[in-house]
This record gives C-alpha cells, sequence and structure tokens, in this order.
C-alpha cells in the first residue's frame, strides 16, 4: 500500500504529467510531452511511484519520487534506468524528487547505485529536485488548478496556503472549472500541508474552509499523518508483496531483453527470494532468451 504523499504524487504524474514537469522545472510550457506508462511498459508492481516521459523525439525524462530515504526503493531508480535504456536507446535523465526537508538526507550520493551480493552494480548518474524550494506561483496561474493541492508542499508560507484554500472554495462554487472532485482536492491539500506546516495550523485553516463550503468532516478522517498502526500494517503488506515484487522484476528483465521469446512459466513458480534474485542476474546477463530460460529453469530446481 503506498504510502499517502507518494500515492498523491503518482496520481498528479499519471493525470497531469505536463503540469508536473512545468512544476518541477523539467519542461516549458508548450513542450512537446508523450506520456509513457512505466508501469506497462516495465511491468512494474503498481504501487512503485516511478515515471517516465519521452520529452519531444529526443530524450526520457525519469524520476522517483520520496518523503524519505530508503535503502530497497532509492536504488531501483539506477535499475529502472537501465532498463529504459535497454527497452527505447534514447538519453536520460533521472531525477530524485524529495518532498519533505524535514525527512531529507544531510548528504546525498553522487551517483546511485543498484548492488547485488555477488558483485553485479549499475551506477547512474541523477539530479535532485527538492519540493520545497519550487515557487508555488504557477498553482495559481490559469489552467494549473490541479497544483493547488501542492501548495503547501512547496516554498510556501501562510499567505499561499490561504490563497490555495480560497482558490479551491471557488472551484466548489464553479466546478466545471475544477480538475477534479472538489473534496479530493481538500483531502489532499490536507495530506501535503502535513509535509511542511504543523497540524494545529492546518486544522484550524481547513475547519473554516469546511464550515464555509458545507463539507463532510469525515472527509478529513484520513487527512492526517499516520495513525497509529498505520505504518505497522503497510511494512506487513509490504513485507507480503516482496516476492511477487521480486518475479515481477525478473519478468520485466526478460521480456525487455528477450522480447521475442515467450516468459518462462518456471517464474510463477518461484519462492525463494535468493533464488530469483539470482535468476535476475543471470537473465541480465545472458547473451541470448535460451541461456535465461535454463538459468530460471536451474533457479527453480
Amino acid at each position: 500500500m503506498p504510502a499517502p504523499y507518494d500515492g498523491r504524487f503518482k496520481l498528479l504524474a499519471e493525470e497531469f504529467p505536463g503540469l508536473l514537469l512545468r512544476l518541477l522545472g523539467i519542461v516549458e510550457p508548450g513542450c512537446s510531452l508523450e506520456t509513457i506508462d512505466v508501469l506497462r511498459e516495465l511491468q512494474l508492481d503498481p504501487v512503485q511511484v516511478d515515471h517516465v516521459y519521452k520529452i519531444g523525439n529526443d530524450r526520457l525524462v525519469h524520476f522517483e519520487a520520496i518523503t524519505s530515504w530508503r535503502a530497497d526503493r532509492v536504488p531501483k531508480l539506477a535499475l529502472y534506468r537501465f532498463l529504459l535504456h535497454q527497452k527505447f536507446a534514447l538519453p536520460m535523465d533521472s531525477y530524485l524528487v524529495l518532498m519533505a526537508e524535514r525527512y531529507a538526507p544531510r548528504t546525498l550520493p553522487e551517483r546511485i547505485v543498484y548492488e547485488e551480493h555477488d558483485g553485479f552494480r549499475i551506477e547512474t548518474p541523477y539530479r535532485v529536485i527538492r519540493l520545497w524550494e519550487i515557487d508555488p506561483a504557477i498553482a495559481f496561474e490559469p489552467g494549473c488548478e490541479a497544483l493547488l493541492p501542492w501548495v503547501p508542499a512547496l516554498n510556501s508560507g501562510t499567505d499561499d496556503l490561504v490563497r490555495a484554500t480560497e482558490a479551491i472554495q471557488h472551484l466548489s462554487e464553479h466546478p466545471d472549472q475544477a480538475p477534479y472532485a472538489v473534496d479530493t482536492m481538500i483531502g489532499n491539500l490536507a495530506v501535503l500541508a502535513s509535509l511542511r506546516y504543523d497540524k494545529l495550523e492546518i486544522r484550524k485553516l481547513l475547519e473554516k474552509l469546511q464550515r464555509k463550503i458545507m463539507l463532510s468532516t469525515d472527509l478529513f478522517t484520513d487527512s492526517w499523518l499516520y495513525k497509529d498502526g498505520k505504518a505497522e500494517g503497510e511494512a506487513i503488506g509490504e513485507a507480503k508483496g516482496k516476492l511477487e515484487g521480486q518475479r515481477e522484476d525478473l519478468r520485466t528483465a526478460f521480456q525487455l531483453r528477450f522480447p521475442e521469446a515467450p516468459l518462462p512459466p518456471e517464474i510463477e513458480t518461484l519462492t525463494n527470494l535468493d533464488a530469483i534474485q539470482q535468476a535476475f542476474r543471470a537473465v541480465l546477463q545472458a547473451r541470448a532468451s535460451h541461456e535465461a530460460i535454463t538459468a530460471i529453469q536451474q533457479a527453480v530446481q
């Protein structure tokens, strides 16, 4: 189950990619943009928050958004970059989007490294985008209303937060101008505000907004920071999905390396993480599909 911040970033990336890339300073208005569904192209686990876009016909932009550094997740930026390059053979810019200053590492590595225990290693250059350093002015431009819930996570002050809530209030009175449901926008604003603002301050502002546009109090039930036990439940769910996630990585690697070959059915029978990882490395290093298939079959044994 994705974290609340990551989930909202994922929705913005999927529904309004042009606005997101403008917000992050990656493209200019009017830039030719083709959205590539990285989940479909690489057949990745849908809870991953990983995105890739084709800019014109010249390059790919690939980025990962994180609330806090995770040693088991960040290195996959290098892995996915490698797999995307294998598939599209285009120059690529990789970005790591840090969403919260208080969770950001004091120092960051010069390059992101994906490494296996046997020495298999992929390194990638990357650029860092700090969300809290971005000017929120773009959110108030016509046609950029989908960015209003993100104002509190940007380089904003209380006045900006008030202005954003007032703009959302205006959308409640003119729903034809709203990019999506106003109650969803307010719920997203509440979650994202908690990245930078005091909880009590947010509550007072949102309760004022709630009275103005007559929203149900149920809207805010899941809008705050993690409740007791929620993080634990997410960790359990993540552990249960790890095995399938590893199998997905193996399927992805095989299909990208050998698109003409049918997917080996033995992958579905793999239940040992070490064996899956061994097969994964062998597929990346295989020179032909029959070598990769043999490695997978041996991993089952």
